[in-house]
């Protein structure tokens, strides 16, 4: 296989978060940042500014290319950022997802679906949704799409989004052509939402929400603030129930803990905002009903098979302060490794950065640092682990956000346990 260029970015963040939100580093942004890669298929998937008499723009945009044939399938956009790569979300092909935000103040994205099969072809726009994140949360190859019901949310009952800290999400699954809700499946993932919710509100505050009127039409301003969070929380912990297949549970906990002669009406609120937010635009919801092969043991690939196509020996790097990282195979064993899981093809990277260093670390940021990158089927960072030369929290969690094309055998992407090195450049 010709190896795949590569293209890593730095872009600086001053607090970003792992887990399903989305990452705030993004492949385009305002016309800065640029990504290709020929897939295997034969498909090169290209993000680049938005040219305007030969020179950039403050704008991105996103095309597609095979054989002579060309499709610009985001036209353009304040940012592009490529979400997954070569990741099976259902349908048994390939694809690249795209986050478009089309205004940098706007506070929505849309999420394009495109496969890449030898002539792609457009499978999904998703829109209201704030963030988008692709996961193979359970390592068992059901990809879901990820995201806020942001639409449903916006404005609700008189909160903003900064008074909530867990706005409901959202699992979405492509199957058959048909977009499927199976938030069900991961109920697990929802509880420990709801306990970490729970924690953020004292008995008192509840005891103190329960005496408003629901609406906190009255109210001094600290009180108000007060009132507002715990009003959140308990919303939140309600529609993390509704969302995961649980009415039953979010409206007993609603009855509750609300205040109790605004309760009928902050339900029928609840539902008919969720009516009219993203499930409008999903044919089926799934029942809790766990496919079997969820039940099967998750498998983590760990080695890469010989292939002398791959041995370049090359290294990624970027004309600004960023990373770089290995091209080509790594041959991982460590005291965990099994020593089973031989993978055709490594994960490759879309998107590597972490912040600068700061002036006590310059000397420390010269050498070289090795991480092991525990990476799904989307090609997400589940896990990452500093293996040399002693720790560093601030790339650890950088690392969390880096995003790969996928490990595949046969053709078919898997998690893979991947070793790499990493040094700052300027």
């Amino acid at each position: 296989m010709k190896p795949i260029k590569q293209w890593v970015l730095l872009l600086i963040c001053g607090s970003c978060s792992g887990g399903w939100a989305q990452s705030r580093q993004v492949v385009c942004d305002r016309g800065s940042g640029h990504f290709e890669a020929k897939f295997p298929t034969g498909v090169t998937v290209r993000v680049d500014a938005v040219k305007s008499g030969g020179f950039a723009t403050r704008a991105c945009e996103a095309e597609l290319r095979w054989g002579t044939e060309r499709e610009v399938v985001v036209k353009t956009a304040a940012q592009v950022d490529i979400d997954a790569l070569g990741a099976d979300m259902g349908m048994g092909v390939p694809v690249v997802a795209f986050v478009v935000r089309p205004a940098q103040d706007d506070l929505h994205a849309n999420y394009e679906i495109w496969s890449m099969e030898r002539k792609p072809r457009r499978l999904l726009t998703l829109t209201g949704g704030e963030s988008y994140r692709a996961v193979d949360a359970e390592f068992n190859g059901y990809v879901a799409i990820w995201t806020t019901d942001a639409a449903a949310v916006d404005g609700f009952d008189g909160l903003e989004r900064t008074d909530y800290s867990s706005p409901p999400m959202v699992a979405l699954r492509l199957e058959h052509g048909r977009l499927v809700d199976v938030s069900a499946w991961y109920r697990a993932l929802y509880d420990r939402q709801i306990a970490a919710l729970r924690d953020s509100v004292t008995a008192a505050e509840l005891a103190e929400f329960r005496k408003s009127d629901g609406q906190l039409n009255a109210g001094s301003v600290p009180a108000s603030a007060r009132l507002r969070k715990t009003k959140a929380a308990v919303l939140e912990i309600a529609w993390a129930y509704l969302y995961s297949g649980r009415p039953e549970r979010a409206w007993a906990e609603l009855e509750s803990a609300w205040p109790a002669g605004d309760v009928v009406r902050i339900r029928a609120a609840m539902m008919a905002a969720r009516a009219r937010g993203i499930e409008t635009q999903v044919a089926k919801v799934a029942s809790a009903t766990l496919p079997p092969k969820w039940l099967e043991r998750p498998v983590v690939y760990e080695y890469l098979k010989a292939d002398p196509s791959q041995q370049n020996g090359g290294r990624l790097t970027d004309s600004a302060l960023g990373v770089t990282g290995h091209e080509g195979p790594v041959f991982v064993k460590d005291e965990e490794s099994t020593g089973l899981y031989a993978a055709d093809k490594e994960p490759k990277a879309i998107l590597l950065w972490r912040p600068p260093p700061t002036v006590s670390e310059q000397s420390f940021a010269q050498g070289v640092e090795t991480v092991l990158l525990t990476i799904d089927a989307a090609g997400k960072v589940d896990a990452v682990r500093m293996l040399a030369p002693g720790t560093d929290p601030e790339l650890l969690q950088a690392a969390k956000d880096w995003k790969f094309i996928p490990a595949s055998v046969d053709g078919r992407p898997v998690a893979y346990q991947l070793k790499m090195d990493v040094r700052l450049v300027r």
